[in-house]
């Protein structure tokens, strides 16, 4: 992994995303042309975000795959057209966005192969993009890659799903490669409408119109970015609901927030879709971003806005988030932040910030 190594130290610092432009909570589409600039450069033009923190990003696909595929990778009625359309997709724009690192080669006169010089792994498929193998110089994935989607999701730091619809209107997702997963789960979801798939979601309008025009619009339109985004009080990247249960580490992600010893981060995931009308189907990628509060904290207009955004949650979203029992404990914190740095501020401004009279 020598070479793996050194491009590692070469890798650009991970983009940064802070949704809090308008300081309200909101569950709404709020789709973005994408390509849109929110400040990352060249990076809000790509799908496939690389950076310096890939090889932590891959290391827990592989520890997921290997604790149990079938619990972070599903498929369900994935049309072989649909396949072949987003393996051919994903394969050219890591070509294009990323040539430093994958190459594209003919292997014999019926495959071709991706090599992949981070994972130094080289993926050999046919020309119907069948995956038939790996060639690598390091250890191999264990379990063997299952199949094209597989193994491409796991040269990159996003997680994968594709919606599919059929040509009388039903949709339903038809695969999820999901290993960095935020207290939901591959196995719960897979094969579910768009409606039933977002029914917990609290605050979201998804009634059955309303669902079926989000996936007119992401399999015929776009492409598009978004981005949602919660507190968390660790930085772990899976948060699968149901916990390893042999992991040397047996990790639970719903700890209280303690003002004492602080540690709150917001989770942030940049959403991709990309629209595959012929094939009557949208990739969706979902990219994971940390960022610690403390430095939100310390910025005097992103603090305001989380305070702002958090007081606009509804008791149904702040369950939903997992923040119901700890709001008030973190609003206090964070207005303990504005006073400190603006000693002059109202005490009574900031009480009245943190119960929002």
């Amino acid at each position: 992994m020598s070479e793996a190594k050194d491009y590692g130290s070469t890798l650009q610092q991970p983009a940064n995303y802070v949704p809090l432009q308008t300081g309200k909570y909101d569950v709404g589409p709020a789709l973005n042309a994408f390509g849109q600039d929110f400040g990352n450069g060249d990076a809000d033009q790509k799908i496939f975000q690389i950076d310096n923190r890939f090889f932590e990003y891959r290391q827990i696909k592989l520890n997921a795959r290997r604790e149990r595929l079938s619990k972070y990778y599903r498929t369900h009625m994935l049309p072989a057209d649909v396949l072949y359309s987003i393996a051919h997709f994903i394969i050219e724009r890591l070509t294009l966005e990323h040539p430093d690192y994958f190459s594209l080669k003919s292997h014999s006169d019926q495959e071709i192969a991706l090599e992949c010089k981070l994972t130094e792994e080289t993926l050999v498929f046919d020309k119907q993009l069948h995956f038939l193998g790996t060639s690598t110089t390091s250890r191999s994935p264990r379990p063997d890659y299952h199949d094209a989607l597989d193994a491409l999701a796991c040269q990159v730091q996003e997680d994968f799903a594709i919606v599919c619809k059929s040509a009388f209107g039903r949709d339903w997702l038809g695969a999820i490669h999901l290993c960095m997963a935020n207290r939901w789960s591959a196995e719960d979801k897979i094969g579910q409408p768009f409606q039933q798939v977002h029914k917990p979601v609290a605050g979201m309008q998804n009634d059955t119109r309303t669902a079926a025009a989000m996936v007119d619009a992401i399999v015929n339109k776009g492409p598009y970015v978004r981005f949602a985004w919660g507190l968390t009080t660790d930085s772990h990247l899976n948060h699968h609901p149901r916990v390893q249960v042999n992991h040397a580490v047996n990790r639970r992600h719903d700890r209280r927030f303690e003002p004492q010893s602080p540690r709150l981060f917001m989770r942030t995931e940049r959403q991709t879709l990309w629209p595959f009308p012929e094939q009557r189907a949208s990739l969706f990628t979902i990219r994971t971003y940390h960022k610690d509060c403390e430095e939100i904290r310390a910025n005097a207009r992103l603090n305001s806005l989380l305070i702002s955004a958090i007081n606009s949650m509804t008791e149904q979203q702040l369950h939903y988030k997992g923040l119901g029992r700890d709001r008030d404990r973190i609003l206090a914190w964070l207005v303990r932040g504005e006073l400190e740095s603006a000693p002059s501020r109202d005490l009574s401004n900031a009480i009245s910030r943190i119960l929002n009279t």
